[in-house]
């Protein structure tokens, strides 16, 4: 039986054995979750203090332009105190990373990522979470990843991957704040697969 939820408004006759098919279907499965507003804004993160915001693009017959650094959004709550650029080859994943004294701030600029993120803050509410975050040049995004967030990038594209970082501390040549797992050691159990489905 359809949900009250999804039930039709009244069709024309021609129409109405289109729907009525699918009242009884097997086998039967979990609807999935909203993940979006209707804004089209994500709904969470998944991670406590994690920001997600999405960009627009706006394309002309020239390329496109997208907006990076506007201090009138809260996503920019703290100062740019520094900036630096990074790639990641077709195929290969950079991290797990984490910090301690800061947050990253990522702009993808181009390529297919997937950001995976796992909070080890024994305090957050979150604390042993995943969350995944899809980039591609045609849903450019900001993502602020908190201290104590282990955070691994996955090149799912056939060309280089480009990242700018805007982090909330410069960097510290004498003592980096900068801690590394093998993404492939086990210690943060994630599978590296990508499914379709």
């Amino acid at each position: 039986m359809m949900p009250k939820e999804l039930e039709m408004p009244p069709l024309p006759a021609a129409l109405v054995r289109r729907y009525e098919l699918a009242d009884d279907v097997r086998p039967l499965a979990d609807r999935d979750m909203p993940t979006v507003n209707a804004a089209g804004e994500r709904l969470e993160t998944g991670i406590e203090g994690v920001v997600h915001v999405r960009q627009h693009a706006h394309p002309d017959h020239r390329g496109r332009l997208t907006e990076v650094v506007n201090f009138n959004s809260s996503f920019w709550d703290e100062p740019v105190v520094h900036a630096y650029c990074f790639a990641i080859r077709p195929g290969r994943i950079k991290g797990w990373g984490m910090h301690l004294k800061q947050a990253d701030r990522y702009f993808l600029c181009a390529g297919r990522v997937r950001v995976v993120l796992h909070d080890g803050r024994v305090r957050s509410p979150t604390f042993g979470a995943f969350a995944q975050f899809h980039f591609t040049d045609e849903s450019p995004a900001l993502l602020l990843i908190p201290p104590g967030v282990w955070h691994a990038d996955q090149n799912w594209g056939d060309t280089d991957a480009v990242f700018m970082n805007f982090p909330t501390r410069a960097y510290d040549a004498a003592a980096p704040d900068k801690f590394r797992i093998d993404p492939h050691s086990g210690a943060i159990p994630f599978d590296w697969t990508l499914r379709d489905g």
